[in-house]
């Protein structure tokens, strides 16, 4: 009796391997390699692909090292470290959960319509198209639509946009983005849907003092001169709130402002190729606070590099330098590590 319950053990751990649908195995080596890689795997599956690993990985029984060791060998891939495999279904879904977005992991599980795993956002698509098209189109909505629509995008894309609109409109268009309410989330998927309809073929923005930082974090991604442009436009709007949004700005020439103490902390985060860009054409006094604010080493390194000449950096990198340093600046305020009113800088 015992020799054949041992003989009957045996080919049934014979049989593991073998009895796995490949979608198993698949997904029993995504749970043994471990979070890292496999999370960086999981990226370049597809939906399709994922819903059916994860259908798989639930019926998954315990595989023991052994039988990983077979499968292993199976893939003819070269793990080194093999791990007993127990509960992998919900394994494989913690893998899942770490690896993509949260609504794409909870449609795989709550089996949702396979178009919520794939459909893209508008705000996405809106992010893609040239920004003539958004332009025109903006100017001929309502300044509210306009400010909402504003507020969904990123301040690179916001700051272009407001800069193409007429300067009448774009005063209107900062006090409606300044003090917007939450839109109901009936009212976000009605308007969505014509923006898809008519563009590209749910917000809650809190406090009004949300709405000054982004205002100013967006005319914070223009130039100088494309700012003080700006502010010039919107001269007419309460005076409180234009005061808050320019207590809110900085850009790279503003670095006169900053304390020493300010400017060491600032340029010890910053590599010293993009302090180099940066430079090119700047002021000679800028120039100096700067270089004063670096490391012997990190001094002597950007003085030979600028004393080289330019070379193929065009304004577009010196301005995106530019543009990169302030906001760490900026950055590095909101954590409350440095003040960008501080006096007494440029001594």
């Amino acid at each position: 009796m015992y020799e054949k319950e041992t003989r009957d053990a045996d080919e049934e751990e014979a049989r593991g391997i073998e009895a796995l649908s490949g979608p198993q195995k698949a997904a029993a080596l995504l749970v043994a390699i471990g979070r890292p890689a496999a999370a960086r795997l999981l990226k370049h599956f597809q939906p399709d692909d994922l819903r059916l690993l994860a259908t798989h990985a639930r019926r998954l029984d315990p595989i023991s090292p052994a039988d990983f060791e077979e499968l292993v060998k199976e893939f003819e891939d070269a793990f080194a470290d093999g791990a007993a495999l127990s509960e992998a279904g919900l394994r494989f879904e913690g893998l899942l959960r770490e690896a993509l977005p949260q609504e794409e992991v909870e449609a795989l599980f709550d089996d949702r319509p396979r178009q919520m795993l794939v459909q893209e956002s508008v705000w996405d698509q809106l992010t893609r198209l040239p920004i003539e098209t958004l332009q025109a189109y903006l100017a001929e909505q309502h300044p509210q639509v306009i400010a909402y629509i504003i507020s969904k995008l990123p301040s690179d894309i916001a700051a272009r946009l407001f800069i193409g609109l007429p300067g009448n409109l774009r005063s209107l268009v900062v006090q409606r983005t300044l003090h917007i309410r939450t839109v109901t989330p009936a009212v976000s998927e009605m308007l969505e849907d014509v923006l898809r309809r008519e563009v590209t073929g749910k917000t809650d923005k809190g406090a009004s003092q949300a709405n000054h930082g982004q205002i100013a974090n967006i005319l914070n991604q223009l130039d100088k001169v494309e700012i003080d442009d700006m502010l010039d436009s919107l001269s007419d709007l309460n005076s409180d709130d234009l005061a808050r949004i320019k207590a809110k700005l900085f850009t790279f020439e503003d670095i006169v402002r900053l304390s020493q103490r300010a400017r060491l902390l600032l340029f010890d985060d910053i590599q010293t190729e993009q302090i180099t860009t940066a430079l090119r054409g700047a002021d000679p006094k800028l120039q100096e606070l700067v270089l004063s604010s670096l490391s012997a080493r990190g001094r002597r390194m950007v003085e030979t590099e600028l004393a080289a000449g330019q070379g193929n950096t065009t304004a577009q990198n010196i301005a995106d330098a530019r543009r990169a340093i302030a906001r760490t600046a900026i950055a590095l305020s909101e954590r409350g590590l440095i003040d960008l009113e501080a006096e007494g800088a440029a001594a």
